[in-house]
């Protein structure tokens, strides 16, 4: 059997408002966003304390101080596609975990058509590589591992509406292409020849998909496998409550291939108008973090 997933109140609930969180011993990374004057975050993936908060940031990621589009404090991120090409920044982890969580918030604009990507990524790189050479390249086990939550947009039809329902595009040692598998909490996998990857204790869970305008608590799970075991294990939460999860990976052959980035990942492959969606609270720990809470939990 599968160890049992945490659900509810995590980390988070020990920090009301995540005010100290950063403290905490099983924190690796935080950020509200709340430390930059900075307008465009790429102009200096901004400063704290004598060293960059984030490594690199590219495209227009924009500091917003409009306050229905922050989720707590007085500042968040906000993207917006106006022509097809990435958005994002980026977080090294130094030192690098077998096993990591990554929680934040998002939103999106009441009228989002559905983008190629959106979400916040885990990657496990060797040295030299990155986000972007990884990108459809196959993982052989020693170059690297994947695990974005994301949405596969209704044109792709996948799902109803937009934005879409929500699936982990995971890189791992036995997808079905060059490019991740999209794996939906219900089993189903794209390309579909994958489907049945995840053993005899898999538990299959409804699709999910985001109401437009309203913020959700993400959070993200990647536990790498042992070499030579088939026991790796990407979850995600939203809102606390346990979305999907996917045992039995292989993301690696090696031990020393470990999680060493957190992404903001956004990408248009298209055109649409309204395409700007928001981020915001974004923790990094060891252990499961939860949703924010506005009172300390006893």
């Amino acid at each position: 059997m599968l160890p049992d997933l945490p659900e509810g109140n995590g980390i988070a609930a020990k920090y009301p408002g995540d005010l100290g969180i950063e403290k905490d011993p099983a924190v690796v990374f935080a950020d509200g966003f709340e430390d930059t004057e900075d307008v465009v975050m790429e102009t200096s993936a901004y400063q704290q304390e004598g060293r960059k908060k984030w490594d690199n940031a590219w495209g227009t990621v924009r500091i917003t101080r409009e306050p229905e589009n922050v989720h707590s404090g007085q500042q968040a991120i906000e993207i917006t596609h106006t022509q097809p090409r990435s958005h994002g920044a980026e977080k090294r982890l130094e030192p690098a975990f077998d096993t990591l969580f990554l929680r934040y918030y998002m939103k999106y604009a009441k009228e989002f058509p559905g983008c190629h990507h959106t979400g916040m990524a885990i990657l496990g790189a060797a040295p030299g590589v990155s986000i972007g050479s990884s990108t459809g390249v196959r993982p052989d086990g020693r170059n690297h591992f994947t695990a974005l939550i994301d949405t596969m947009p209704p044109w792709t039809g996948s799902s109803p509406e937009p934005p879409g329902y929500m699936d982990i595009y995971c890189y791992h040692m036995d997808q079905g292409r060059k490019w991740g598998d999209i794996l939906f909490p219900t089993g189903d996998v794209h390309p579909p020849e994958n489907k049945g990857l995840f053993g005899e204790h898999f538990v299959p869970r409804s699709n999910l998909m985001a109401e437009r305008g309203r913020w959700y608590c993400y959070e993200l799970m990647v536990k790498a496998n042992a070499p030579g075991r088939r026991d790796g294990r990407v979850a995600f939460w939203v809102d606390g409550k346990l979305a999907g999860d996917f045992p039995s990976l292989r993301l690696r052959s090696v031990e020393t291939l470990k999680a060493n980035y957190v992404i903001i990942v956004s990408y248009s492959s298209s055109r649409h108008p309204n395409t700007t969606h928001w981020y915001d609270d974004v923790v990094v720990a060891t252990s499961y973090i939860g949703p924010q809470v506005t009172t300390k939990s006893q």
